[in-house]
């Protein structure tokens, strides 16, 4: 499909192929993110402490894609991603079968998943997905979801409050928020905040080949309250 002019306007973009095991994705991503890291100046910085991380294929991204096509009893089900940058857990989430609400707070991450999800998914796993603004710090809803994911999302200390919030809000009721994470010590650090919080801990470590490199992510199951 043709690249939306707000996205071609602003950015040399490439099409990076994301391919494990019997899985293969095709994704819009920006050629250089740290181009972006770099044109951020400190006042900028200053006023809102986002940078470019939506712009980019993660490893942990692409961890998250893989355990949701993998995952039982998907298909049929609700799934919520926060943070969803270029996409791809959500795009796997649909192929897998759930309906799919894919959230950012960087309008910018939206239009490259929205371009994303249109060229890799079938007409019939498109129309179950929805991508929509979504900022951890608001009180509203986006609904009651079944599982919550979220790649590479627990990186700043002074937002887990909010995320954990959030994640209640959206979570129902014996649902799992499902966290891939590359081994962070602040990463263990939220694991230990939302077990204090009241969710369910159970841990794997699997290996992603990544530009090369073997590394290794944590997924994190974290299940609140009790099925109703």
């Amino acid at each position: 499909m043709p690249l939306p002019q707000s996205i071609t306007a602003r950015y040399d973009v490439v099409t990076e192929q994301v391919r494990v095991r019997s899985y293969n994705w095709s994704l819009l991503a920006v050629r250089d993110s740290n181009l972006l890291v770099d044109a951020i100046t400190p006042e900028k910085f200053e006023a809102d402490g986002r940078l470019p991380y939506w712009a980019d294929v993660w490893a942990s991204s692409i961890a998250m894609a893989c355990a949701l096509r993998e995952r039982a009893g998907l298909r049929g089900s609700t799934l919520l991603e926060l943070g969803c940058g270029l996409g791809l857990a959500g795009i796997a989430g649909a192929q897998a079968g759930a309906t799919v609400t894919m959230t950012d707070y960087e309008p910018d991450a939206i239009e490259f998943a929205r371009c994303n999800a249109a060229a890799n998914l079938t007409p019939e796993e498109h129309a179950r997905v929805v991508l929509r603004m979504l900022d951890w710090r608001d009180s509203e809803a986006a609904g009651t979801f079944d599982l919550v994911v979220g790649a590479d999302i627990v990186y700043e200390r002074q937002s887990f409050p909010a995320l954990i919030a959030c994640v209640r809000r959206n979570l129902r009721p014996g649902g799992s928020f499902l966290v891939a994470d590359p081994g962070r010590s602040i990463g263990r650090d939220f694991m230990r905040l939302a077990s204090a919080e009241g969710f369910r801990l159970s841990e794997a470590t699997v290996t992603v080949t990544h530009r090369g490199r073997d590394l290794s992510i944590t997924l994190a199951d974290l299940v609140y309250g009790e099925a109703a």
